[in-house]
């Protein structure tokens, strides 16, 4: 009995069985035929290519990204060296501007004190004659 034979008997019980759009249903063939159905190898296969791609196109990323955080890094460490230097240029005024307040106020004391000794001495001078 060849495999045509087997199918049609086996449809006639379906038939049977069953009925018309049953064993319709059980005995045909897949959307596509038996050659679209996949199997576990094959999405083995295709899974471990998928994963393949998705590791490379993630180390690719991954090595951009590193390069984009160093040129960012790059730019902070100017940035930070400005401000060093800014730093550096207040630390000078600061100084300068400190030295330059004690000189004025030991200035207005010497003037301070000359004004009250002279008052002193015209008082006492007014005061004996």
């Amino acid at each position: 009995m060849t495999v045509d034979d087997e199918r049609m008997q086996l449809r006639i019980r379906l038939e049977e069985l069953v009925g018309m759009s049953g064993a319709e249903f059980l005995m045909d063939r897949p959307r596509g035929g038996w050659s679209g159905l996949v199997t576990t190898s094959e999405l083995d296969v295709r899974l471990d290519a998928f994963e393949a791609r998705s590791d490379t196109k993630l180390a690719t990323l991954e090595s951009r990204m590193e390069l984009r955080f160093a040129g960012v890094d790059a730019r902070f460490d100017q940035i930070e060296a400005r401000f060093d230097r800014v730093d550096a240029r207040f630390d000078g005024f600061e100084h300068q501007l400190l030295a330059q307040v004690d000189r004025r106020l030991r200035s207005q004391a010497w003037i301070t004190i000359s004004t009250v000794i002279a008052a002193m001495g015209v008082i006492v001078a007014a005061v004996r004659i």
